[in-house]
Parts: structure tokens; C-alpha cells; sequence
């Protein structure tokens, strides 16, 4: 494909991105700002999330793991806490069956 085609062909599909746009200047009195959840949505239901992350942090993380003995999930889900929003023990704690030695 030449790039003539090539830019025609791409020019027809909608950007992948966000693109910049101007701030819209509007004024909002406190009383009409939107207040935050007073409670999370809890289905009970878990979806995966995939995430690309340096080589080093990822060596580093499997350490701290398996330092705690604990699982990546749970060690993430702590962390994820930690930035403040509201994880339970309950969804912390490892998923997979453990032998008692």
C-alpha cells in the first residue's frame, strides 16, 4: 500500500485519542458540585485488569510478594487501599486454596 493510500485509509477512521480540547469556563457555586459516593457499587463480581509496568518495578514487586508471602493480587489490592479507596480484607485475601502444613 502506498502512503497516499495509506493516508486516505487513516484519515476515514475516528483518532484512538483523546484530543486536547479548550476548558470550558464554567462557574459553580459549592452547593451545586457534585458530592462523591457515599458508598461503593459492590457486586461481588471481579473483572481483570492488565496493566504494562517497568521490568524493575515488576522484579520488585514479586520480591516484596513473596517477602510478605502474600500474592501479587493482594499486594496491588493493598496498595490500591493505600491510595484510599475502600478495599476489605475480605476482597484482599488470596483467592486460591492454601494446604495448612
Amino acid at each position: 500500500m502506498r502512503s497516499k493510500q495509506l493516508g486516505a485509509l487513516l484519515n476515514t477512521v475516528p483518532p484512538a485519542t483523546a484530543r486536547p480540547t479548550a476548558p470550558v469556563a464554567v462557574a459553580q457555586s459549592p452547593a451545586a458540585a457534585p458530592s462523591p459516593p457515599t458508598a461503593p457499587l459492590r457486586n461481588g463480581k471481579e473483572v481483570p485488569l492488565q496493566v504494562l509496568i517497568p521490568e524493575h518495578v515488576r522484579e520488585q514487586l514479586g520480591i516484596m510478594a513473596a517477602k510478605e508471602r502474600a500474592s501479587l493480587r493482594a499486594l496491588i489490592l493493598r496498595a490500591v487501599r493505600g491510595l484510599g479507596i475502600e478495599v476489605t480484607d475480605e476482597e484482599i485475601r488470596d483467592k486460591r486454596g492454601r494446604r495448612s502444613s
